[in-house]
């Protein structure tokens, strides 16, 4: 079985893409989040562990494992995404170069970067402006544009990758 890591920043759509990708096995593990001035519940929900599922096509089985976003989860990024056959960024279409470059950064330092297969996938695609577009490609990762929301655009990707796994 192959083994592709989802990271990126909190909110760039994870936990939304794992979910799309096999939604009757999907068990997440998003929480309330809470205002931390006025500790009142809001309607938001975070990740707080890791997401899990598989998809089969064409006789092979890939296991996606969705990272929470948080920095304070770090130690999952590194017990979990050393070792990795392929490896997706997902970076909200309103987030900067250098937010994208931190993730691409903390990953390519396993030696499981050089041969994955990686893809930066740019999240929330309405706001996306075509300068924007441009800006990503100058990190050298194959970009996709996808809604992460949208169980068919979220499958013709993975059907995609999983081929070329």
């Amino acid at each position: 079985m192959k083994k592709v890591i989802v990271c990126g920043p909190y909110n760039a759509g994870k936990t939304s893409l794992i979910k799309n990708i096999n939604p009757e096995e999907f068990q997440g593990t998003e929480e309330r989040e809470f205002d931390v001035n006025t500790l009142e519940e809001l309607s938001s929900t975070t990740t707080v562990g890791i997401e899990m599922t598989s998809f089969k096509f064409d006789g092979k089985e890939v296991l996606f494992i969705g990272l929470p976003g948080q920095e304070k989860f770090s130690f999952l990024w590194e017990t979990i995404g050393s070792k990795y056959d392929g490896i997706l960024f997902l970076i909200p279409s309103t987030a900067t170069l250098k937010t994208a470059a931190l993730y691409i950064d903390y990953f390519s330092k396993f030696d499981s970067f050089k041969g994955a297969l990686k893809r930066l996938v740019i999240t929330y695609p309405e706001k996306l402006s075509h300068h924007k577009k441009q800006t990503f490609s100058l990190l050298g990762i194959p970009t996709e544009v996808v809604d992460p929301t949208n169980r068919k655009e979220v499958e013709e990707l993975v059907t995609k990758l999983v081929k070329e796994l």
